[in-house]
């Protein structure tokens, strides 16, 4: 991982891809050419070996052999110039070869120097390899204040590059050189979760500057910048003016802290310049600068009109998150009231339905019942007409009986 890594700030380290060849001599003059090769001389063919290399190369003879001797020593002539400079292009070639391998091979050293350099020094920091170990596994709690010296700062950085979860970090007060703070720049092309970078009160300068320029218009997260106390225009303004250029592209930077970076008049004219063209920007404290007091209006005067900008655009949203919510609570609320009155409707349904079943269930109870009251009154009445029937024949009997005993 750390020479895949490398290869993400090879540039930082003076190392690329291409190999500088004006570094090596690759021209190949006369001086280099081999003095035994030399172009063939009509003079010494005689008329017969002249007629045959003639018509190998398909010329015409005039039939006067002086004649074609010239014709046939100008075909020669052109033959070993184009021999000649496929022979420099071939060494030319050969030495190209030759100085990018030896170009690459610098730069593998370089990467291997350097990777051993981080390597020992981590060694002698357990504390700083065991963080810079949490960074890269992702377990570092995500606002993070980190003390460590610039060559360790390089090794955090590499590890910044496959983070995602630090949000906030804070490396001020370290002395990191100018060196460390171009590879912590460089991270902002890559990382996409720091919102919040605080580097106040390092040494970093020109190169760190030039980082920022090329990492902050690809960023689309870091709202937050502070380079407080750090000579980042003293001496060469270059790496200044790039990070002034570059900040019109980047659209998410709401703070930036550059109190105390001797920016000087040349510094804060720039700034003045580029700063007027970013939308996003709505504190940038440039005091003790010593800039000229009209660039220190203009930018002032672009912040208030970033800041009323903003306040406008946060009102609108606001105003707009209220409409959104107002909305989204109506189609609840009415969600709510067509649940409830489907609700309603199914339980008047289900009360008609229960009640229509109680009568129905009653309808059909009263009609068994006066079934049984039916059947039970007509066995009550078979009852009687058969009590009545054995009464009678009881008594029917006793006549008969009595008769009997009348006639004796």
């Amino acid at each position: 991982m750390d020479y895949k890594l490398m290869r993400e700030f090879e540039e930082l380290e003076g190392l690329s891809d291409q190999v500088d060849e004006d570094i090596v001599d690759t021209t190949a003059d006369e001086e280099e050419d081999d003095p035994s090769f030399r172009p063939t001389l009509a003079a010494n063919l005689n008329n017969a070996d002249i007629y045959y290399e003639m018509e190998k190369r398909g010329i015409k003879t005039t039939g006067f052999p002086d004649t074609d001797r010239d014709l046939l020593q100008k075909e020669f002539d052109e033959e070993f110039k184009a021999d000649l400079d496929n022979a420099r292009a071939v060494k030319k070639e050969v030495k190209r070869r030759a100085a990018r391998q030896a170009g690459l091979q610098r730069r593998r050293m370089q990467m291997e120097k350097t990777l051993q350099e981080e390597h020992d020094e981590l060694s002698r920091y357990h504390q700083t390899d065991m963080l810079i170990e949490l960074v890269k596994e992702n377990k570092l709690t995500p606002s993070a204040r980190l003390d460590l010296n610039s060559i360790c700062a390089r090794s955090l950085a590499k590890a910044l590059w496959i983070n995602d979860t630090i949000t906030c970090l804070d490396l001020s007060s370290n002395d990191l050189s100018d060196h460390s703070g171009s590879y912590l720049a460089r991270i902002l092309k890559k990382n996409k979760t720091i919102k919040k970078l605080e580097l106040d009160n390092n040494l970093f300068g020109t190169l760190t500057c030039t980082a920022f320029s090329e990492a902050l218009p690809v960023n689309k997260i870091l709202t937050y910048l502070s380079l407080d106390s750090n000579p980042l225009a003293k001496g060469d303004s270059k790496g200044f003016v790039a990070l002034a250029e570059s900040l019109p592209n980047n659209a998410t930077l709401k703070s930036l802290n550059m109190w105390r970076v001797g920016a000087g008049s040349y510094g804060g004219s720039v700034l003045a310049q580029h700063i007027v063209r970013n939308k996003t920007i709505l504190f940038c404290d440039i005091s003790h600068n010593d800039m000229d007091m009209k660039d220190v209006m203009t930018i002032a005067a672009h912040l208030d009109s970033n800041l009323a900008s903003f306040e406008q655009d946060e009102r609108n949203r606001r105003r707009d998150q209220a409409i959104e919510e107002k909305e989204q609570q109506d189609i609840e609320d009415k969600r709510n009231a067509d649940i409830k009155a489907r609700d309603l409707s199914s339980w008047l349904e289900q009360r008609r339905t229960q009640r229509a079943d109680s009568r129905r269930n009653a309808e059909e109870e009263r009609i068994e019942n006066e079934k049984l009251e039916i059947l039970e009154k007509a066995r009550l009445e078979a009852e009687q007409r058969e009590r009545e029937k054995k009464a009678q024949e009881e008594a029917d009997a006793k006549k008969k009986k009595k008769g009997k005993k009348g006639k004796k």
